[in-house]
């Protein structure tokens, strides 16, 4: 059993820890937070037999704890990963993992140096429709990738945090990696930035950003979009010369369908799971590469992340 600790008592650390009421192989031990009274309030709300740490340091340096999930505000990700890798302990960070390529490479620097399991809580990467697609084109159901494309809106642009730069706020570094990771995943590494469009407010903040990547060799052509100022479709779609993939909700895959050149439903596979079961996943997938002796994750390795962030700075420096 994986005994993990909540580092920061946010809405989203809330929904991980309801979630994980129902896994055999991890179990919430401990949770951390600068005000104990806030602690201890979350505890009681989603994890009553979890251990309260006044203080993020103690709960680095507990013996009880196997891995850490950081969950704090995005700017704070870089300064609480490697305050607990310090400390030789696992940890999973939310994404965005961090706030440049730098910050990235620094905290891999580190984990390699110590032996420290790291991976990103990019929670898409984990779910089992995104390996049945991986699956099909591997398999060549649609044979050679051509273009593809993805969306991720929601109306959340009065959420506080997302209108502030000092906690890394904006559109893209909210939204923008799960389409960029959608990216990778079906067009390679070897992809590039070639155009961006960001919509922003008076303090730097981007509303919306739209931007298109190509591969190197200009086989494949990508064009994604994110907002925080309505709901879109969320849907992502993967063209190839035989016909097409289309994945439904690109931040938590409900339906992935197959398509023929002319439109047929060819397959299709719907998910069974309730919404928030998807974060099970990738603490399992913790969870079973620590008991090998692992430091990266399969399904998200330092090279995945590392490449996110590179492309994050390259997106952010041409808004």
């Amino acid at each position: 059993m994986l005994r993990v600790g909540i580092l920061g008592c946010g809405t989203i650390a809330a929904k991980v820890a309801d979630a994980l009421k129902g896994s055999r192989k991890v179990r919430i031990e401990g949770v951390a937070s600068r005000e104990r009274a806030k602690a201890k309030k979350f505890a009681a709300a989603h994890c009553p037999d979890a251990k309260i740490f006044a203080g993020y340091e103690k709960l680095a340096k507990s013996p009880d704890i196997d891995l850490i999930y950081i969950a704090t505000p995005n700017t704070y990700h870089y300064e609480h990963a490697i305050l607990c890798i310090k400390e030789y302990k696992n940890v999973l960070i939310e994404k965005p993992f961090a706030m440049s390529k730098a910050e990235a490479d620094s905290i891999f620097f580190e984990a390699k140096n110590r032996g420290v399991f790291v991976a990103e809580a990019m929670w898409t990467s984990y779910l089992p429709l995104h390996k049945t697609a991986l699956d099909w084109i591997a398999k060549g159901r649609i044979g050679q990738v051509k273009y593809v494309t993805a969306n991720l809106g929601y109306d959340i642009e009065n959420v506080p945090r997302l209108n502030s730069t000092v906690l890394g706020g904006g559109s893209y570094l909210d939204l923008g990696v799960y389409t960029t990771n959608f990216a990778l995943s079906f067009m390679g590494d070897d992809i590039k930035v070639s155009r961006v469009f960001a919509r922003k407010d008076s303090s730097g903040i981007d509303r919306d950003t739209t931007y298109t990547m190509e591969t190197d060799d200009g086989s494949i052509l990508g064009n994604f979009y994110v907002t925080m100022c309505a709901n879109t479709d969320k849907d992502g779609v993967i063209i190839g010369e035989k016909g097409k993939i289309r994945l439904t909700n690109i931040n938590n895959y409900r339906k992935i369908a197959l398509y023929s050149a002319d439109d047929d439903l060819l397959d299709e596979e719907e998910v069974k799971y309730d919404f928030i079961k998807g974060y099970v996943f990738e603490f399992e997938s913790c969870a079973n590469a620590i008991a090998k002796g692992l430091i990266q994750a399969p399904e998200m390795p330092w090279s995945r992340t590392i490449r996110i962030a590179q492309i994050n700075d390259i997106i952010r420096s041409m808004m």
